[in-house]
């Protein structure tokens, strides 16, 4: 692993003299002798099998092959101090994270798994609000979001953490009016009001036309499960929301319709070839929980 990277101390010379255009003052500013430099230089020159430098009067200048590998090799060692200076300073000093997540996603699932990632990093003091919105990182109020979309985001790194599976799910008390997807229309159908089309889509995938005209809408997916669980209709509703519930009893699946909604869900960070670590180590913590998910949702689709 890593078999191309050349030696630390020869990249560090060879920055602190390109950037300077002196051997003599990269010394200085390294701390050691001209020689040592100039060695480290050679050493670096030999791994690549080009020269770096053309030594002219006082001074040296950068050749082609140097001025392209240059700002590479600045990036790459901010990218090593900066993660070096923020690890150091863990033990040290607390850290805010601060994390806007879609109010459903938070209060049927990650508020109550947020202790174990809290036992992992005590030093980490963890900012939690909800919310919907398109996120402005500029604005510095947020480390991470997660959000829902049918498309890919844009102006953010993202990292996608599962595809949007559905299932039909109602009260134990109304799944003996539900013994085949026809009997779908003679039930209430409990929308999601900023998903109103989930039905259609489902109603697509299964082959059904809906003659229900019967609706009673909400919000959120926390006061679908809610509004399903009361016995008021059925529900399109994400597998991993509702677990307790299913596991509980609360709700039940009265026949499978699986379905993959258009709907994906995303990890947004800001725009950025490098991250803090304590937003890395959330990032970690959340691809170990989805990945049960992903897997069978991909077992699903197989």
């Amino acid at each position: 692993m890593f078999t191309s990277l050349p030696p630390l101390n020869a990249l560090r010379a060879f920055e602190s003299a390109a950037r300077l255009q002196s051997m003599t003052l990269a010394s200085k500013e390294l701390h050691v002798t001209h020689g040592a430099i100039s060695k480290q230089i050679r050493v670096l020159e030999e791994f690549l099998g080009f020269a770096l430098f053309v030594r002219l009067h006082k001074k040296v200048a950068l050749t082609d092959e140097a001025k392209r590998y240059l700002p590479h090799v600045q990036a790459a060692l901010q990218t090593l101090s900066s993660a070096t200076a923020d690890l150091r300073s863990q033990g040290s000093r607390p850290q805010t994270l601060a994390i806007n997540v879609l109010p459903s996603l938070t209060i049927n699932w990650l508020i109550p798994r947020m202790e174990q990632f809290k036992s992992r990093h005590p030093h980490l003091y963890v900012d939690l609000s909800i919310g919907d919105f398109a996120v402005d990182f500029s604005q510095g109020r947020y480390d991470i979001a997660i959000r829902s979309s049918t498309q890919l985001p844009r102006g953010v790194n993202y990292i996608k953490l599962m595809d949007e599976d559905l299932c039909l799910v109602c009260a134990p008390s109304l799944a003996p009016k539900l013994k085949s997807i026809e009997d779908i229309n003679q039930v209430t159908l409990l929308k999601h009001t900023t998903r109103p089309e989930l039905w259609e889509y489902w109603a697509d995938k299964v082959g059904l036309v809906l003659t229900q005209a019967q609706t009673f809408g909400v919000e959120h997916f926390y006061m679908l499960s809610q509004a399903a669980a009361s016995g008021m209709g059925a529900a399109l509703i994400p597998r991993f929301f509702i677990e307790e519930q299913l596991a509980n009893g609360s709700l039940v699946i009265p026949f499978q319709a699986p379905f993959t909604s258009p709907y994906a869900y995303y990890l947004l960070t800001p725009k950025s070839p490098s991250l803090p670590l304590k937003v890395q180590a959330f990032i970690d913590w959340m691809l170990e929980l989805f990945a049960p998910y992903r897997q069978s949702s991909d077992n699903d689709k197989a």
